[in-house]
């Protein structure tokens, strides 16, 4: 997915290795997307408390974030038959200046058709073009957007 360079964000190792020892959750230097690997639908519960807890810094926010949209992606049922995935889309919505890159990653700007996007890609798109207002006029640390509002489609 094509996120703007100047939205892009990375986990960050310090996080991973933070989240890993917090979680007891596997993590070795060979774990391309740490995130993503050990994203786990049974512990979406943990994953949120720790999130609301206030103990975790940005980057652990940003990387645990990842983690908990790659679980209800992995979940059997739909985000939507969820009503926790509600309130992650409040807290994308609250926080979007740190998880703005993972909106938009999710949102899958690069595919129309949402068949051949992942299953959180329709909620996440929509919320991608309520918030691209405040990305298309100023951008993100003064920079420009390089995407104008019309050019997101809910």
């Amino acid at each position: 997915m094509s996120v703007p360079e100047h939205l892009f964000r990375s986990p960050t190792r310090a996080s991973i290795e933070a989240l890993a020892r917090r979680f007891e959750l596997p993590f070795d230097t060979s774990m391309q997307d740490w995130e993503w690997e050990v994203a786990d639908s049974g512990r979406i519960d943990a994953f949120l408390e720790a999130y609301r807890s206030g103990e975790l810094d940005e980057d652990e926010r940003f990387t645990l974030m990842v983690t908990i949209i790659q679980s209800f992606e992995d979940a059997p049922q739909a985000p939507e038959a969820d009503p926790r995935w509600r309130e992650v889309l409040e807290l994308l919505t609250k926080s979007i200046d740190l998880h703005i890159s993972t909106v938009w990653y999710w949102a899958a700007t690069d595919h129309e058709c949402l068949d051949e996007a992942w299953q959180v890609t329709p909620s996440i798109r929509k919320l991608l073009h309520e918030q691209s207002n405040k990305f298309a006029q100023q951008g993100v640390g003064g920079q420009p957007a390089t995407r104008r509002e019309s050019e997101i489609e809910p």
